[in-house]
């Protein structure tokens, strides 16, 4: 019934539309009237009404909405006024705080200056002038602080009051003398800190010891020995290990050259134990790898991988619940690929390591990577053999089979042991040397053996333990050929 009676409504008023816009077209007015069906006076009435519509639609009207969308409600609005009436010293931001379902402080800012709240400020104002020290009582307060500075700021302003009669406070004389004393003693000036950069790959490769790695259920340390490249910063070696040695130093560089088939030109390390050592100088002398060590207390000289050690307790050992060294060593490669790979550097511009890492253009000789453990050799010098038959390792009795009293052992330091080489040229070798050098550092002896003894390294030294003529040692020989060599005596 609804519908119906609106369809007639818009009926009704369409039709008296085309009457007026007859008349306006130079229709008369009767004939209109008689065609439509509207009284004279309605169609005169209807075009009255027209002319004003039109007149008021052309008016200038003001851009922007009549109403803004976020207007504050009357309640809300009526709640900051009771509160900025009741409380005029409160801030916008306490103003709000004190409110539930509170608007912003802005909001509240333009509420109290349409509204014409004021804004009262805690603290009265002052009902004197603050006292002001002329020139000549600043410069008796000054040159009374500098004669006695071994006195503190008590006694000089009670010196002050009771010898010129000026009233200071202790905290004034207290302000003075530090000012005094950095006139006297500047500060030195603010370090210009030298940024480098390698351009080429594997010019220079970082390595230090990440050590915040405390496991959870060892209740041990774990240490991250990283190596990376200076021009690309991406890992060429990360490992975790437990009780890193000067030995795990080389061969973590090792293993980086053979990875890269390369040679880097130097290799930065800090001064720890595990960077310094006969053995590593000696590997980096054979190979012309330059050995840099960073100023003691310096490290901003490894800054580089310092800022990177960051990025991976935050990146990669923050996620787990709990640090297990098999969990976290298990992952590491996966998160070495995804920083070298993946990850963007400032540095780089936004780019992967792997983009520098792409400009090497050069190889080492497959047959100089086979021979790297051999450069790491540093001699010791020679042992006397005592009446007992054996020679002194550490403070400790070094036993080789038939040794002669007064016969000269030659002793070398290797990333297998310590070799012991006799004037017949046979070769034994005492492993975890290193390992029993640490125990010393420590103070440990007591977990040291009572003594030594070496195992045979070369056919010489096997063919003596045997017990058998050389001649007739065939079989001696065919199982000292199966036996692994360990390594080759230089």
């Amino acid at each position: 019934m609804s519908l119906q009676v609106e369809k007639i409504e818009d009926q009704k008023v369409e039709r008296r539309m085309k009457a007026v816009l007859a008349l306006l077209s130079g229709v008369a007015i009767d004939e209109a009237s008689a065609h439509f069906g509207i009284h004279r006076s309605d169609l005169y009435k209807f075009k009255a009404r027209a002319f004003r519509a039109v007149r008021e639609a052309m008016k200038d009207e003001k851009r922007g909405p009549k109403v803004p969308h976020n207007k504050l409600e009357g309640k809300k609005e009526e709640q900051i006024r009771t509160v900025c009436e009741r409380h005029p010293t409160l801030s916008s931001y306490e103003v709000k705080d004190s409110l539930s379902d509170p608007p912003s402080p802005r909001t509240v800012q333009r509420v109290r200056k349409r509204l014409k709240l004021p804004r009262l400020k805690k603290r009265a104002a002052p009902s004197f002038k603050a006292h002001r020290f002329t020139d000549e009582e600043q410069k008796l307060v000054r040159e009374t602080v500098k004669a006695k500075r071994h006195l503190g700021p008590y006694r000089v302003a009670w010196d002050l009051q009771n010898q010129h009669g000026l009233s200071v406070s202790p905290s004034t004389t207290r302000r003075v003398k530090r000012i005094v004393l950095a006139e006297m003693n500047p500060s030195p000036a603010p370090a210009v800190w030298n940024f480098y950069e390698r351009h080429h790959p594997h010019s220079l490769w970082h390595g230090d010891f990440f050590e915040k790695v405390t496991l959870t259920d060892e209740d041990r340390t774990a240490y991250q020995l990283t190596l990376m490249d200076d021009y690309s910063r991406a890992y060429v070696y990360c490992d975790l290990l437990h009780e890193p040695t000067l030995n795990d130093t080389i061969k973590a560089l090792i293993a980086a050259m053979r990875k890269y088939q390369i040679i880097p030109r130097a290799v930065l390390f800090d001064n720890g134990s595990q960077f310094k050592g006969h053995l590593l100088s000696s590997f980096c002398d054979q190979l012309k790898i330059r050995l840099i060590h960073s100023s003691p207390g310096h490290p901003q000289t490894n800054g580089k991988l310092e800022r990177a050690f960051r990025d991976d307790k935050r990146e990669y050992y923050d996620q787990f619940d709990g640090w297990y060294f098999d969990e976290l060593r298990a992952g590491l490669p996966e998160y070495v690929r995804y920083r070298n790979e993946v990850r963007g550097h400032y540095a780089l511009g936004g780019g992967a390591s792997i983009t520098r890492l792409q400009e090497q253009h050069w190889c080492v000789l497959p047959a100089v990577l086979d021979l790297l453990e051999s450069f790491a050799r540093w001699p010791l010098g020679t042992a006397d053999v005592g009446s007992n038959c054996c020679f002194s390792v550490m403070g400790r009795n070094a036993y080789i089979p038939k040794l002669r009293y007064r016969q000269k052992v030659s002793l070398t330091e290797t990333l297998a042991g310590l070799e012991a080489e006799t004037e017949d040229g046979r070769v034994y070798l005492l492993r975890d040397y290193r390992k029993y050098k640490q125990l010393i550092s420590k103070h440990q002896r007591a977990d040291m053996p009572f003594s030594f003894c070496l195992e045979a390294l070369n056919m010489q030294a096997l063919l003596c333990n045997s017990g058998e003529p050389k001649a007739r040692g065939s079989g001696t020989i065919e199982a000292a050929k199966k036996r692994p060599r360990i390594a080759v005596a230089l």
